[in-house]
């Protein structure tokens, strides 16, 4: 049971850490919650029942660890209101599609629940049913997370292009 863990983590270690990284903000949050997770889930590895899969499990303990570390960080930030900045650092990643990161830099804005449904469907490419259990909702809930998700997302501003620099054979003229 425990080499099928440490077997599975192996290959599974790099998504759950992007999904993680993108539902803090953060790559070093994410790694500090998918460590978490990780830790978590081996010590309770003996109440994990071996007919169902290992991955689904590892990512709904990573997706309710990173839950309880946003609502964590909403308080403190309350606390620390006089901060104006909030403490993430942009994720770095292989160069992917373009719609792929654009989504993934949007849905930092998103409430959790809404973030890990776009996140999951949109960027991982995961089936209505399987999200509905990682994050523990009905495929009905995930598909309203998902409509207002995006809903949220459409609505925000476009951001403009920055106007093209002058060349200096132009400036000269």
């Amino acid at each position: 049971r425990y080499l099928a863990f440490l077997e599975t983590i192996t290959h599974l270690r790099p998504s759950l850490h992007r999904y993680c990284s993108r539902m803090t903000g953060s790559v070093v949050d994410g790694e500090d919650v998918v460590q978490d997770a990780l830790f978590q889930a081996y010590r309770k590895l003996d109440t994990f029942d071996d007919a169902r899969p290992l991955a689904p499990w590892l990512f709904r303990i990573a997706h309710n660890r990173c839950v309880d570390f946003l609502r964590r960080r909403g308080v403190r930030q309350e606390v620390e209101a006089s901060t104006a900045r909030p403490d993430a650092v942009e994720p770095v990643d292989p160069p992917g599609p373009a719609l792929g990161r654009a989504v993934e830099h949007l849905v930092l804005t998103l409430p959790p629940m809404e973030r890990a449904c776009v996140l999951l469907k949109d960027v991982f490419d995961y089936s209505l049913e399987d999200i509905a259990e990682l994050v523990g909702s009905t495929v009905g809930g995930v598909k309203a997370a998902l409509n207002r998700g995006r809903s949220k997302l459409a609505a925000l501003p476009q951001r403009t292009a920055a106007p093209p620099r002058a060349k200096s054979a132009d400036i000269a003229r």
